[in-house]
């Protein structure tokens, strides 16, 4: 038997003065807190970052299926249903062993309520 424990994140603004003893004190009394500093007046544009290229590199049409099956809460079998399209095919897709046709991307697209155009190579 497997357990996995989520841990709580606990997400704390603090405007004003003060804020690096605030910091210091955290420091010393939670060593495993992560203190992270957010500055909004700083504007990144994201396709610049790493981790946009990071994910750009790694994107398959079978990853974003699944991304999107799993975004709308359906199971393979409850999408197989919805599309007509046999869940061990939908699996495959996902799994990139089988390729997404137009005709089943339409399909996912109507499905999903997104844009078919995602799960098509380009």
């Amino acid at each position: 038997m497997q357990v996995q424990e989520k841990t709580r994140h606990i997400d704390v603004t603090i405007p004003g003065t003060g804020i690096d003893k605030l910091k210091h004190i955290l420091a010393q009394n939670m060593p495993e807190a992560i203190i992270v500093e957010d500055d909004d007046d700083v504007a990144i544009e994201w396709e610049s970052t790493e981790l946009y290229k990071t994910i750009k590199a790694n994107e398959t049409p079978g990853k974003v299926l699944q991304a999107y099956r799993e975004r709308a809460g359906l199971s393979i079998v409850e999408l197989a249903k919805k599309t007509g399209i046999k869940y061990t095919n939908i699996s495959a897709m996902e799994h990139d062993s089988r390729v997404i046709g137009l005709s089943s991307a339409r399909r996912f697209g109507l499905a999903l309520n997104c844009d078919y155009t995602k799960f098509i190579i380009t």
